[in-house]
């Protein structure tokens, strides 16, 4: 069995650039709930329903994420990461499809805000599993590029999904692209390489890969320090990136009088420098280990965040400046918390793992745009200027806590 193994993930060059090829393409199509703004309008004409009942569906969605990624650990452990990930991708498509048809709001949220997102966030985990066993050595790289494609599927979806709603009426456009998703993500899905085939689990595949795997699981995590401190770290140091991210344009317009373009402006360059920065992060991350990127970008960027805020609190310029900084830090940091995850536990446990510390995601998610609609801008600044420098360096503690747990148990493990 090991002997079939290691042929199965020792695959020539070619076949794990079409794997690539084939997570890139997931990735931009597997973020369409991000496009629903879009749609909001025609839907509210087309079906008569309210706004707000809409835009629920994003809501939902990003409730969902923290059981599917649990829940979604068990199925991948019991029918392999590749037929979880087959059967999410069609989930997600054919519930694109169903939000095209139903003509009630509350099925429309089901749909777009449960159903579609239980397929996208099983998307998601299994997708980071099959990522860690085929590209050991460059899971930051190819992680940020999956970050950077979702980023890019997002940008290039909502024109598309403008196009269809132009040339047919709005649910034929949901049915339409809701059909064609599940035929590609299928095809994808399908076609990438296999970490479990001829019933290898999860576990021995991972071995296989890298003998020295961690062996902590979720149980063992919650009575961790290390997993308490890695939540603070991602609550600090995210802080300003969720900041901006929802208030971006708010700033703009309210601190610095600029015009909507102008601020359009700033918010395209967070996002275009978050796609550069999942890259060049992700790529770092390979080379001196995750933690150690972690704790360098938060810091710097503290310290970074702190000075240009008191040398041009009063130029629009030196905001916008802010705004590329923390696109690149922001989705950089992002980008690695997935791959954090991966050096610390062990793949069955991985889901669960990245589950219970989505709370700390969903923590900053909700703080960060209440910090920056409440607190003047240079004060909220600096606030966030002195979390991002401590959610670095609570990143070195989380590491030398997990890397005295392995020392306990005997593992050869270090994390870098």
């Amino acid at each position: 069995m090991a002997e079939a193994l290691g042929n199965q993930i020792k695959q020539s060059k070619a076949r794990l650039v079409l794997s690539l090829i084939f997570i890139l393409i997931i990735g931009i199509i597997s973020n369409y709930i991000y496009v629903l703004a879009v749609y909001v309008g025609p839907l509210s004409e087309f079906r008569g329903w309210s706004a707000n009942s809409i835009v629920l569906a994003y809501s939902m969605a990003m409730f969902v994420g923290i059981p599917v990624f649990m829940i979604g650990q068990v199925v991948s452990n019991k029918f392999g990461m590749k037929r979880t990930l087959v059967a999410s991708g069609v989930i997600y498509g054919l519930a694109i499809l169903l939000s095209g048809l139903v003509e009630n709001v509350w099925l429309f949220v089901a749909c777009q805000g449960v159903i579609g997102s239980i397929g996208m966030y099983g998307i998601l985990i299994c997708t980071i599993q099959i990522v860690n066993v085929l590209f050991p050595t460059r899971k930051g790289l190819v992680i940020g590029l999956l970050y950077g494609s979702q980023a890019a599927g997002a940008a290039a979806l909502a024109p598309i999904a403008t196009v269809f709603i132009a040339h047919f009426n709005v649910s034929l456009a949901l049915i339409l692209q809701g059909a064609l998703f599940t035929v590609i993500l299928f095809v994808c899905c399908a076609l990438i390489l296999d970490p479990t085939k001829d019933g290898v689990s999860a576990e021995e595949a991972e071995e296989e890969v890298d003998l020295n795997r961690p062996s902590m699981t979720w149980r063992h995590m919650l009575k961790h320090p290390g997993f308490y401190l890695m939540c603070l770290s991602i609550f600090s140091i995210q802080m300003i990136g969720n900041v901006l991210i929802a208030d971006a344009a708010y700033l703009a317009e309210g601190v610095y009088q600029a015009t909507p373009a102008q601020s359009a402006y700033g918010v395209s360059l967070f996002s275009l420098a978050g796609g550069v920065g999942g890259v060049v992060v992700g790529f770092a991350s390979d080379k001196i280990g995750p933690y150690k990127t972690t704790a360098i970008l938060g810091v710097l960027d503290g310290i970074l965040l702190a000075v240009l805020a008191v040398v041009g609190a009063e130029s629009f310029t030196v905001f916008l400046v802010i705004l590329t900084i923390q696109g690149f830090t922001y989705n950089g940091i992002t980008t690695l918390n997935p791959v954090m995850s991966t050096d610390a536990f062990g793949q069955k446990d991985l889901g669960i793992c990245i589950g219970f510390m989505s709370v700390s995601t969903m923590a900053v998610g909700f703080a960060g745009p209440q910090l920056g609609l409440s607190v003047p801008f240079v004060p909220m600044v600096a606030i966030c200027a002195v979390l991002s420098i401590i959610g670095g360096v609570l990143v070195v503690f989380a590491k030398n806590t997990f890397n005295s747990y392995y020392r306990k148990i005997g593992s050869n493990v270090v994390l870098k």
